[in-house]
């Protein structure tokens, strides 16, 4: 049986192969987050009405996986776009406001550049937790999620523009791609990953990219780790703000890929990248619940 444990540890500070695998690690778990509706709607109230997309099928010519090349320059280019690797990496913090809908919760997220530790509040309900690496541990948690599965979820599908240059990722040659019935022809890049690496190493992303902004539009994937409870989808980049030079993603939403229906928004606000860590919330405080969950996959 090949057993898909996700650890939620990435990390800008570690280096060589741990690095690596802890971040492909997170790619296998986000995909299950952001593609479960079934396992948040269980604790949320109606949304807002939302109709399938009536739109055309997908076109896309991903050509063959090579990484340093072409592509790595379409990804530098999109970072630019988005205000540059640097200026995002030297920032001691990551922190943002954000609402997923539904179930409408709310959560104030803050990630430390490096070790990429992490705590998030959630002033509805009063809940805590905290991620230091190695493990994560709630106060008063009252979701259907377990909270190591929540702590780096947002950040990386909010923060992808950056992140697609993380180590442990191959790049394809650039290639093009429609979205439905937008008539753009979008910059496409594939990202795999290197064999061994993370749990379910043939997962792979498509990143649409505007051919004129460089702006990064959508983000197609496909998880191998539990196909039957991650169907293809694809992410869209809506709405963007720009915060101390930093483009960044004001809202984002789910559309199923197969049946091109609406899953859920995220909607990102109060941007800082400025805010110092908490050193104080990597010290477990009395009566808080230790995560113990792990994510197995399917036997191959």
């Amino acid at each position: 049986m090949r057993q898909a444990a996700i650890f939620i540890c990435r990390g800008m500070g570690m280096t060589g192969a741990s690095r690596a695998k802890e971040s492909l690690a997170l790619r296998r778990l986000i995909v299950f987050l952001w593609m479960a509706p079934l396992i948040l709607s269980s604790c949320s109230s109606p949304g807002p009405e939302v109709t399938s997309l009536e739109l055309s099928s997908l076109e896309l010519s991903p050509p063959e996986v090579a990484s340093p090349g072409p592509g790595r320059q379409v990804i530098d280019r999109m970072i630019a776009a988005h205000g540059g690797m640097e200026k995002w990496r030297s920032a001691p913090t990551v922190s943002f406001e954000v609402t997923v809908q539904p179930p409408g919760s709310v959560a104030r997220v803050t990630v430390e550049q490096g070790a990429r530790r992490a705590y998030h509040d959630y002033p509805e309900t009063g809940a805590r937790m905290s991620w230091d690496g190695t493990q994560a541990w709630s106060e008063n948690w009252q979701y259907p999620v377990p909270p190591r599965f929540y702590a780096l979820v947002n950040f990386y599908f909010l923060n992808l523009p950056w992140v697609a240059a993380d180590p442990g990722v191959i790049l394809s040659e650039p290639g093009t791609g429609r979205l439905w019935d937008d008539p753009t022809e979008y910059i496409t890049v594939k990202m795999a990953f290197e064999p061994g690496v993370g749990d379910t190493p043939d997962d792979d992303y498509v990143l649409y990219i505007d051919p004129a902004s460089y702006l990064l539009k959508a983000a197609e994937y496909t998880v191998t780790g539990r196909p039957e409870s991650n169907p293809p989808g694809i992410l869209v980049y809506e709405e963007f703000t720009t915060v101390d030079g930093l483009t960044v993603p004001a809202k984002a939403s789910v559309y199923g890929k197969q049946d091109r229906t609406f899953q859920r928004t995220r909607m990102a606000r109060n941007w800082s990248f400025r805010e110092p860590f908490d050193e104080s919330r990597m010290v477990m405080p009395p009566g808080a619940v230790v995560d113990t969950f792990e994510f197995a996959g399917p036997e191959p």
